[in-house]
């Protein structure tokens, strides 16, 4: 591949590596003075039986430590609920017991959820730094209910990935004065490096206790300055002789659907449109200590959760959404860089993948390979993007290498490489999180790509003919300190850079960025947990050195009391779009508060002077999002969001669009539950405001309902129906298709 590095990326990687070795220095030095609590985790030989009760006499032997310290909204003070984590090990798994003391027991809350949606309940857990690299650990939290969360945490502590599933027991029970709670969590469900001699983990014992504010509460003082949590976490020694295992685990699933649609709409007949079973089969094993591989044949690859639906209505670029398939989600942290050079979802239906991904000791290595029977594309330039799909087929390659190269700090390699037809996308890059101090901390990303469109694609949407390549990047600096915290960062991609299995909307840009912020934080008694002021200044132009956007803006973040938080964020900014200058100043407002366990509101707020994309001009728009969440007993949640979005234009109203979206869901208990999906698009557009024909009248009704029930996260049956509804200019809301779905799928340990 033929790459356009400019020699300013050379000497910054330069710069980088000269800087990285002082900081290797510098971080020694550090590590060297810190002293840390070591603490020995038996091995025993009795076995304890997962029901939420701390009776067995193992639970005597087992390594106790007691969490007394307050950490959150209060800076390391003693709290009055008081818990007491207890440890050990036999040659299977790692267990640990809470006995979690309340002087208000029955203030608890807890509520029947999903799995990963209990993060506002009471909770006890354990953070495991498996590699001791304070970088990556894992999480293990269970409510007083025995609603289980689990998650990856890297960057030290300060990113955290919720869409990562183990298999692993646990069991609670609220008590007189508490509630007690106890987990095995098996070494297979674990990554670590595999040795004969005992073991230094970093692990961190943590209590959440949601009241009139959220308290968290630890073992051990933590420091502001220094951002890492994981840097600072103390240390269990043990494990001797254990094993994650080369355990192979199959999951076999059946999958059936049936699509009925309309004919002709909106008058024609429901006939059936497809009606199919499949079989399928993926598998994980583990054919190293620490790499996996997982493989899919004939899957299921469709999600089970509807998207959050999104208007795109005046949107300069295209749209993103969350990946929530399983296959692509395990192992999803390891592919994450600066840049998203690996966006999942630009894998639409794939007929098969592969996926390797593991840590063997400083190295990180992972692989996806999967056919695609779409070949979605996204054709990004400076001020705008557009999209289409090829209709055939398409191979998707991810290579990505990361090495931990001193404690905190990596540096990865990331190459990607879609081919179809007369069509081919190539990118390679290398990047790197560099920590110099506990706070300050720089990251890097160098991309280079090549592409080649088919002949009459690139004719259509303004594509270069043949091969071409491009070259983008993003280099920042941040420095994050217990009172103040600073920011700089510089993008670049050049008009032929393209990334189309990540997400890349926009090239053909130069983009800087400084800012900075002070915090207060308050102390007992004060209204105030956390309260910062903050500014920053960014602007971006093309590689013709035209201005495309000029921006300042300032605001400030507060956190009060029933978890109360709100942004008020204002500024001014010069947009220039196709050549129109634009003038504009914007407000918005963010505000949330939980006034009590079983009720949550927030609401947005904007108003700002915006483009009409579509006709060019000035525009004034007016945004406004309220949502709610109600739990009605332990069992029943409800959940409602209502998107108001108006834009005006000299003459009146271009358009208004409403978006409504409601969840209702009823836990039968932590295994089972029903749940309703409804979201509704009402937008209204006024023809003679735009210079095209355009409907004057969209409607949309979508509704899923799905039963559920989950044994563990791939011991599944689902059985759901959804269907779509249409209307405009005089046609009523009718439903255009409706499908049943049905799937039952079985983890299967060898």
């Amino acid at each position: 591949m033929k790459f356009k590095f400019f020699p300013a990326l050379i000497l910054i990687v330069l710069i980088i590596a000269v800087q990285f070795l002082l900081a290797g220095s510098l971080l020694a030095i550090e590590k060297a003075e810190e002293t840390k609590k070591t603490f020995q985790i038996p091995e025993i030989e009795e076995k304890i039986k997962i029901d939420g009760t701390l009776s067995e006499e193992a639970w005597a032997k087992a390594l106790k430590v007691v969490l007394d310290i307050e950490i959150m909204p209060g800076e390391n003070i003693e709290t009055s609920f008081k818990t007491e984590c207890f440890l050990a090990y036999d040659r299977h798994n790692l267990y640990v017991g809470f006995i979690a003391h309340d002087p208000e027991p029955d203030k608890i809350r807890a509520f029947y959820n999903d799995r990963d949606n209990c993060w506002q309940d009471d909770l006890v857990g354990i953070i495991l730094d498996t590699f001791n690299d304070e970088n990556r650990a894992f999480t293990f939290f269970v409510n007083p209910l025995g609603i289980q969360a689990d998650e990856i945490m890297s960057l030290g502590g300060q990113q955290e990935d919720m869409t990562w599933d183990a298999i692993w027991n646990s069991a609670a029970r609220i008590t007189g004065s508490g509630y007690e709670v106890e987990m095995a969590i098996p070494f297979s469900s674990l990554q670590f490096q595999p040795s004969r001699d005992e073991q230094t983990w970093g692990f961190v014992p943590l209590r959440i206790v949601p009241r009139s504010r959220r308290y968290q509460i630890s073992i051990m003082p933590f420091d502001r300055n220094n951002p890492c949590t994981l840097c600072q976490a103390p240390k269990i020694t043990g494990f001797k002789g254990i094993s994650p295992g080369r355990n192979l685990e199959l999951d076999p699933t059946l999958t059936a659907a049936r699509t009925d649609a309309r004919e002709e709409f909106p008058s024609g007949g429901m006939k059936k449109l497809d009606s199919k079973a499949d079989l399928g089969v993926s598998g994980s094993w583990y054919f190293t200590n620490n790499m996996n591989l997982s493989a899919a044949v004939n899957p299921d690859f469709s999600q089970v959760e509807a998207d959050v639906a999104q208007l795109d209505i005046n949107k300069q670029f295209a749209l993103y959404y969350s990946e929530k398939r399983p296959f692509f989600l395990e192992g999803r942290d390891f592919f994450e860089t600066p840049v998203e050079a690996f966006y999942s979802r630009s894998i639409a239906d794939p007929d098969w993948g592969v996926k390797i991904s593991g840590k063997a000791g400083k190295n990180v290595i992972g692989l996806v390979s999967a056919q695609d029977t779409m070949t979605n594309l996204i054709f990004p330039g400076p001020e705008g993007s557009r999209s289409t799909s090829l209709g055939q087929r398409s191979y998707a390659n991810v290579f990505r290498f990361r090495r931990d190269v001193a404690k905190g700090s990596t540096i990865g390699l990331i190459v990607t490489d879609r081919e179809g037809e007369g069509y081919h996308n190539r990118v390679a890059g290398l990047d790197g999180l560099i920590r110099f101090t506990s706070s300050d901390t720089l990251t890097f990303q160098v991309l280079g790509s090549d592409t080649d469109y088919p002949d009459e694609v690139a004719e259509t949407f303004g594509q270069k003919q043949g091969s071409f390549s491009g070259y983008g990047g993003s280099i920042g600096f941040s420095r994050n300190k217990r009172s103040y915290y600073l920011n700089a960062q510089y993008d670049f991609a050049d008009p032929d850079a393209r990334a189309d299995l990540g997400f890349v909307p926009q090239v053909g840009y130069k983009r800087f960025e400084v800012g900075g912020g002070l915090t207060r934080w308050g102390k007992k008694g004060d209204f105030f947990n956390r309260m910062t002021v903050f500014s920053n200044y960014d602007q971006s132009a093309g590689y013709d050195g035209n201005l495309l956007e000029r921006e300042w803006e300032a605001g400030v973040d507060l956190e009060g009391p029933l978890w109360s938080y709100f942004n008020w964020d204002i500024g001014t900014r010069k947009k220039v779009y196709l050549g129109h200058s634009f003038n504009q100043v914007f407000n918005q407002l963010f505000f949330s508060i939980r006034p009590a366990g079983n009720f949550s509101f927030n609401t947005w707020l904007s108003f700002r002077d915006e483009i009409d994309y579509e006709n060019i001009r000035d525009g004034k728009a007016f945004e406004i999002e309220p949502e709610m969440d109600i739990r009605l007993g332990r069992h029943l949640q409800v959940s409602l969001s209502h998107l108001i979005s108006r834009l005006k234009v000299e003459g009146g109203r271009l358009f208004l669009a409403n978006l409504t979206q409601s969840k209702i869901i009823y836990h039968f208990n932590n295994r089972v539950f029903l749940r309703a999906i409804f979201q509704y698009q009402d937008v209204n557009k006024n023809p003679e405001l735009y210079t095209f024909p355009v409907d004057e009248n969209f409607h949309k009704l979508f509704s899923q309902l799905l039963f559920s029930y989950k044994l563990n996260p791939r011991t599944v049956l689902f059985l759901g129906y959804s269907d779509n509804y249409f209307g405009y200019n005089g046609v009523s809301l009718t439903q255009a298709d409706r499908t049943f779905f049905f799937k039952i799928g079985y983890a299967w340990n060898l």
